[in-house]
């Protein structure tokens, strides 16, 4: 809820643009310009509008903030008048948050071009996240709804919590009413064993004992078994047989179908969260712990199945059973049914009063599994570091903290379960005490009870352990199934950064042109990586990138392979901007080989292939050889079917970089980048790799980053970046015979480097 409603000197001004209080859906207080000043402001969202108001304030403000003076709001009045920015939502794009040290400013694209939208203070954070998260969901086609007030935020709060877990309930419940016909067959075989459990004490007590062993012949006579003692006892004898073997039939069936439904519902869920997360943009992964995504790929997957596959179908058949049981006991004998259930609202209550403690204890033990997972997948990873500086024991005790977490979450978890357990237990036992006692004094004292029916009830009674030790546990079931399932849906729901347009162009036949205009870009605002960037690439020219660490050169090219969008300005390919273009074609047309080389698990001759699936082996030998990595393969023991462990840590750091070449080379694009393609490659080696690739640039543009100025020797043009800004430009001469250039004295330094080498 926002902390100051819109006050009617704002909603005046809104009239004067045709924005009344009635069609304003979201709107958040803001408190800062973007000079920093203090002001007094409101974002409002209307379906097709978003207004700013802000108010400058005089100098003489005294600003109070919460907890101070008397608690009032930041500013207690309104001194001046309120000025009015009005956007069109259909024009607005790529909006977004950036924090800063207690500022935050929101923006995004309005017509194409970057622009600043408005700017606040932590304390209207929650607000602003609130109207940012609802106008993101909006421009990618969601309903934009109306905040509704409520009597208190805690109220409201509680409702949109229930409301979010029924609807996260009804979506997993999708997955599982997949399988439609298994469903069934899983819900009859419970339906089965439930109806045999309700006979069968009626079968081994009223039955047997009451009429069979008493030699009833009123009841038998119904039967034509009057007088027929022996028949009527193989009859039951029989029943009771087939019965159990009904039972085991049904149990079977029930295993069969339940490990196949769970195994096809756990792998449809990780499908989909792991095709979302393919899909998301690279800041996704940047923000996010290895770790933590693997538990909910697979930790979290498997409680969601746990509880729709041993958990929701049983609390139908269980609870019918408890009803149908409870009906069977009142028509055979109405005071002994009351005085069996006179315990169960004690249940009702103790479930309402201890599952909350789950929910809460479900989210704590999933912090702290994804805290261990993640410190693991740091060891295991960075294992050679580890060791190379001797800190295995210093990464134990640092283990230790999130393992103890973990330890007591599961401690907590179960001590909360057993108090289920224990009070259910209790409950289930004092009623089959209480049933004995009560039943042999009828039996004893009165003639309401024979001993058939007593025996009946107290089987009913043991019976219905089953069912209360059922929902003693499957509250905890259900709130780790949620739980985890709220995770996994956070996956699903994200919205990519980078995102296709609905319809894209297709990069048929491309040209390799590259042009950027007036290109700005930085990771947060107000923090620009690149300034002002203009460069043009002709068809199968070869650019050459220069500058110093940290200058931007990895940005650049990132940006033209579209793994992040620009945020002012233009990148465009064969004269088509590449928000424009289908992300397929532009990724299959565009390839990078980066100073950061990952190797996948499996053969040398798939990792080459990667981006080229339909390659042959000839294809991948010949992509080898010009990457000069074919000698090195065949000394491999299995050669091109050599299995190499994630990440190669069986190769060197030259060899991993020459199987990456090999991949870029066999993916055959328009457009190559060589992000320090030779840098972990030793001199001869980078001789033999740029001999490669002088054929290999042949009719591709390529955009090549290297320290080693030696690299760029075959380069149409140079370009040198210097603190986000392009600063020297042209070829190798034109910049060395600049006195003083960057260019030049970066070289001349590269020379005395391996003039001193030499002399060692």
């Amino acid at each position: 809820m926002n902390e100051e409603r819109l006050t009617s000197k704002v909603l005046t001004k809104l009239n004067d643009f045709n924005i009344t209080n009635t069609n304003i859906l979201l709107s958040s207080p803001i408190d800062l310009s973007f000079d920093g000043n203090y002001i007094k402001g409101y974002v409002v969202i209307t379906k097709d509008k978003l207004a700013v108001c802000t108010m400058v304030l005089p100098a003489n403000t005294i600003n109070y903030f919460r907890g101070a003076d008397k608690g009032e709001d930041l500013v207690d009045k309104e001194p001046g008048d309120y000025d009015v920015a009005v956007y069109d939502i259909d024009k607005l794009a790529h909006v977004r948050l950036d924090a800063f040290i207690g500022s935050n400013i929101f923006c995004g694209e309005y017509d194409g071009e970057f622009i600043n939208i408005a700017a606040f203070t932590n304390r209207y954070q929650q607000d602003m996240n609130v109207l940012y998260r609802k106008l993101k969901s909006f421009l990618h086609g969601a309903e934009l709804v109306a905040e509704e007030e409520t009597e208190s935020e805690e109220e409201e709060q509680s409702e949109e919590k229930k409301k979010n877990k029924r609807s996260i309930f009804m979506r997993t419940l999708k997955y599982f009413l997949r399988y439609r016909l298994e469903v069934v067959i899983l819900m009859l075989t419970y339906v089965v064993s439930g109806v045999i459990n309700i006979v069968w004490p009626y079968l081994v007590g009223t039955v047997l004992f009451d009429h069979v062993l008493e030699k009833d012949d009123s009841y038998l006579a119904s039967f034509n078994l009057a007088g027929q003692f022996m028949l009527a006892l193989l009859v039951v004898a029989v029943l009771m047989i087939l019965a159990r073997i009904i039972q085991s039939v049904s149990n079977y069936l029930q295993i069969f179908v339940m490990a196949k439904v769970s195994s096809r519902m756990s792998h449809d869920i990780r499908t989909d969260v792991f095709d979302r997360m393919s899909k998301l943009s690279l800041n996704f992964f940047v923000n996010k712990q290895t770790g933590g995504l693997m538990t909910r790929v697979l930790s979290d997957s498997d409680r969601v199945r746990e509880f729709f596959i041993d958990g929701l179908p049983m609390i139908f058949v269980h609870a019918i059973t408890i009803v149908v049981t409870f009906t069977v006991m009142y028509r055979l004998n109405w005071k002994m049914a009351l005085i069996a259930c006179i315990l169960l609202p004690l249940l009702v209550v103790m479930t309402v009063k201890l599952r909350p403690g789950l929910w809460t204890l479900s989210g704590k033990r999933h912090r702290a599994e994804k805290a261990v997972t993640a410190r693991a997948n740091d060891n295991l990873t960075g294992a050679r570091v580890v060791k190379a500086f001797g800190q295995q024991d210093n990464e134990i005790e640092r283990f230790r903290h999130p393992s103890s977490n973990l330890k007591e979450a599961e401690i907590n978890i179960v001590k909360l379960r057993n108090r289920f357990a224990i009070l259910y237990n209790m409950v289930m036992e004092v009623s089959s005490i209480w049933i004995w006692l009560v039943g042999v004094f009828f039996v004893l004292n009165t003639h309401e009870i024979e001993l058939g029916v007593l025996i009946t009830f107290v089987g009913y009674v043991m019976q219905l352990n089953g069912p209360m030790n059922f929902f003693s546990w499957v509250f905890r079931m259900w709130s780790d199934s949620i739980n985890s399932a709220e995770r996994l849906f956070e996956i699903i729901d994200a919205i990519p950064e980078i995102q296709e347009k609905e319809d894209p162009v297709r990069l048929t036949e491309p040209r390799g042109e590259i042009e950027i205009n007036n290109m700005t870009f930085g990771y947060k605002v107000g923090r620009p990586v690149l300034k002002d960037i203009n460069i043009k690439v002709k068809e199968g020219e070869m650019l050459g990138i220069v500058g110093r660490s940290g200058a931007g050169k990895s940005t650049l090219v990132n940006l033209i392979s579209r793994l992040y969008d620009v945020n002012e300005g233009s990148i465009k390919i064969d004269g088509t901007d590449v928000k424009d273009l289908a992300l397929k074609d532009l990724r299959r047309n565009v390839a990078m080989v980066s100073q950061d080389t990952y190797i996948f698990m499996g053969s040398v001759a798939k990792n080459i292939a990667y981006g080229n699936e339909n390659a042959t082996r000839a294809d991948i030998i010949r992509a080898a050889k010009l990457a000069s990595a074919h000698e090195f393969i065949c000394k491999l023991p299995d050669g091109y079917d050599t299995i190499i462990g994630a990440s190669g840590k069986e190769l060197s750091g030259g060899e991993k970089q020459r199987l990456s070449i090999a991949r870029a080379i066999l993916a055959d694009p328009k457009i190559l980048i060589l992000d320090e393609a030779t840098a972990s490659v030793d001199t001869q080696t980078e001789k033999a790799i740029q001999h490669s690739l002088k054929a290999l640039v042949k009719g591709r543009t390529t955009l090549s980053i290297a320290h080693r100025l030696s690299t760029l020797r075959d380069a149409d043009r140079l370009i040198v970046i210097d603190g986000g800004r392009i600063v020297e430009e042209g070829t190798e001469e034109e910049l060395n015979a600049i006195e003083n250039g960057i260019y030049h004295n970066l070289l001349e330094l590269q020379n005395k480097s391996m003039a001193l080498n030499m002399d060692f």
